[in-house]
């Protein structure tokens, strides 16, 4: 990807004296240490360099070009550049896969030749490349978007869209006056995708974190591997959501998937943050680029000139996890120092009255100190009033305050709109997160906290287990409970003891043998909800309900399938556990809360298979329902690591056997602390 960022050489195909033409070549031509050669048959001299008919026709080395000439030519210039040895090449122009069926073969078509001359494509329907700090603007953009960018910036943006990322930039610079250090547009990434433009940037020393708007993922399985082993904060905005793939979804697992919680979750997996709309993307990429290192706990100490403020900063920490710290004795004796006689201390810290003791800057410089050395503050979150007063909030000083202690500071300024500008841009300069909300503020702290697991960086296992047992039935459509459980079995996962009966006698002498009560099931071929059926009789507590209930069970199935008889078992809670095979995720697996009000409301975790069981253990942590493990009025505490191993099994069976589409364990049953299997269903491709 080198020769894309850091060309020698470039060849601007489509140069003109006038519009986008006309931008892109003096865009390109704002970095001396790159040779530009304009390509227009048109014209013998452009922007004072000689002009070339083709790029057959440059006497020089070409590394790279850019395009921006009407897509039908697209394929003779491709061939051109394939001859002339050009390494990478940008389609700038419209006109491909965005547009139909027509466009997506032209886009084919070049596909094919760049394949065949081994050549990257970047695009097309793109905007290019913009590298701020190295003075490297590769795209049509109005140069006078280009000449105004801020400098100084640590967060580094992925775009597919093209025109918004225009739009994106130049707002981000001229309104909102925050910092970039590179912006990539990649359209519609018909060759280079944001795995390869990831991998760039996760090198690239002077990227300090990636956020990236997406509409699909073709390569998600590598896009999250790449995540996982990153050293860097990343943030994605995923747009798409779509219902579509929970439609044909023949099990729990792949309908609570669909196509946008899957991903959601898998971000979460990996460490990714996510964001709701553009300008969150941003606040919470530079924050973290800012501040890549999370702090040892989430206790937040609150420094404002306003109570009100105060309070209703307690609510959105607490709302995202976070604590008040509870201040030491040392620093509410040291806070009492400029503090009225009348009013004690507290956190918040309300500085207002003390400021109009000693005035708002020596009172801020007395209460950033006092809480940078207090050992139960994590992290300072500052209220700023910015007018007649910004010079007094000693951003550079309080920032190496904090630091010596191994704290960062967050900072919600308000005020006036010159002043809060001004103070801004001086945040931005010094590492300083800085916002003019306080919801964001908060929003963006707490995506510090956060962090990234541990667990995270540890290799992932090969998956690996037994083979499929010779006497199960034929690899295809949809397994019935008795079947899937048989394989799950066969694999070490834990389920309910159970036989398939025929006739009364049959069904009163297993019964007898499994322990009353017992449950009856009808095993319908290819049905997989058997209790919007009717199939399933519960609390057959004797000789009597059971030969009642196998009468009216088989009238029910009309000779049709089985009936099956289990132990009956009485769960302080149940979970759901499932494989799917994604298309661009590849094995998964999933963890929720179970039974039949599974999708009601979702409460699921996700992950790539195989997995190791710390990973899986991080799953349980990811889910709302966590708080119930540990133990809830009487109920046994949860036998983490016998889920954690029953999750890492089946994605073990999932990713050693490629025909398997889709496992329901639904629900996993939770009696004593135990988990077991109670129904499962297993769906192979056909």
């Amino acid at each position: 990807m080198e020769f894309f960022f850091d060309p020698s050489s470039i060849a601007v195909v489509g140069a003109s004296p006038e519009r986008t033409g006309n931008s892109l070549l003096f865009n390109a031509t704002l970095n001396q240490d790159v040779a530009i050669y304009p390509v227009n048959p048109k014209h013998a001299e452009l922007a004072g360099l000689p002009c070339y008919p083709s790029v057959s026709d440059i006497p020089h080395p070409v590394e790279m070009a850019i395009l921006l000439v009407p897509a039908r030519f697209t394929p003779r210039i491709l061939e051109e550049c394939a001859a002339k040895g050009v390494r990478g090449v940008m389609i700038q122009s419209a006109g491909f896969a965005e547009t139909g069926d027509e466009g997506r073969g032209l886009q084919e078509q070049c596909v094919a030749i760049a394949r065949r001359a081994g050549m990257r494509l970047w695009g097309p329907n793109c905007m290019g490349l913009v590298d701020v700090p190295g003075h490297k603007f590769f795209t049509f953009m109005t140069p006078s978007i280009t000449q105004v960018l801020p400098p100084n910036g640590t967060l580094s943006l992925v775009v597919q869209s093209g025109m918004l990322s225009a739009g994106f930039l130049a707002d981000l610079a001229t309104r909102r006056g925050i910092a970039v250090n590179k912006a990539c547009s990649i359209g519609n990434k018909c060759d280079v995708d944001e795995c390869d433009v990831l991998e760039y940037l996760l090198a690239d020393p002077s990227t300090k974190g990636v956020a990236l708007y997406l509409e699909s993922m073709p390569r998600g399985r590598r896009f999250m591997e790449l995540a996982e082993g990153a050293s860097k904060p990343l943030v994605v905005l995923k747009s798409g959501r779509s219902a579509s793939g929970a439609k044909a979804a023949l099990s729990h697992t792949a309908s609570l998937a669909g196509n946008a919680r899957l991903t959601q979750g898998l971000l979460q997996a990996m460490g990714v943050g996510t964001a709701r709309d553009f300008h969150q993307l941003v606040d919470l990429g530079r924050a973290l680029s800012m501040v890549p290192e999370a702090p040892q706990g989430k206790q937040v100490a609150v420094l404002t000139f306003s109570g009100g403020a105060g309070i209703l900063s307690c609510d959105l920490l607490e709302d995202k996890g976070l604590s008040m710290a509870e201040l030491s004795p040392e620093t509410l004796r040291d806070l009492g120092q400029v503090f009225p006689a009348w009013m004690p201390p507290g956190n918040p810290v309300d500085l207002w009255p003390a400021m109009e003791l000693h005035g708002p800057g020596p009172t801020l410089d007395h209460a950033v100190q006092a809480v940078s050395r207090d050992p139960n503050v994590d992290m300072v979150l500052i209220h700023a009033f910015l007018g007649g007063t910004q010079g007094e909030v000693n951003l550079a000083q309080y920032r190496q305050i904090l630091a010596y202690q191994g704290k960062s500071m967050f900072i919600w300024g308000l005020g006036l709109d010159q002043p809060v500008k001004q103070f801004e841009a001086q945040a931005q300069a010094q590492g300083v997160p800085a916002f003019g909300e306080l919801a964001r503020a908060v929003d963006c702290l707490a995506a510090v906290c956060q962090g990234r697991a541990d667990h995270l960086s540890a290799p992932r296992p090969e998956a690996s287990g037994n083979p499929l047992p010779s006497d199960l039935p034929p690899i295809r459509g949809v397994w019935d409970e008795y079947q899937s459980k048989r394989l799950l079995r066969a694999w070490g996962l834990p389920a309910v003891a159970e036989e398939v009966v025929s006739e009364q006698d049959q069904a009163l002498a297993a019964a007898e043998k499994l322990g009353w009560p017992v449950v009856l099931k009808g095993l319908m071929p290819g049905e997989v909800h058997k209790s919007e059926l009717g199939l399933v009789r519960l609390n057959l507590d004797g000789p009597a309900r059971l030969e009642q209930e196998f009468a009216r069970l088989s009238e029910a199935m009309g000779g049709q399938g089985a009936l099956l008889l289990q132990a009956q078992r009485k769960p302080d809670y149940e979970l759901i556990v499932g494989y799917v095979k994604d298309a661009q995720f590849g094995p998964c697996v999933m963890l929720g809360a179970g039974g039949v009000t599974a999708e009601l409301e979702p409460d699921v975790a996700f992950e790539m298979a195989p997995l190791d069981p710390p990973r899986a253990l991080a799953m349980l942590e990811r889910l709302r329902l966590a708080k119930r493990f540990a133990g809830f009025r009487g109920e046994a505490p949860l036998n983490r690591r016998a889920l954690a191993e029953l999750i890492c099994r089946l994605g073990d069976l999932g990713a050693s056997h490629p025909a398997i589409s889709q496992v329901d364990i639904n629900p996993v049953a939770v009696c004593q602390g135990e988990p077991l299997a109670l129904d499962a269903n297993i769906v192979w491709e056909t």
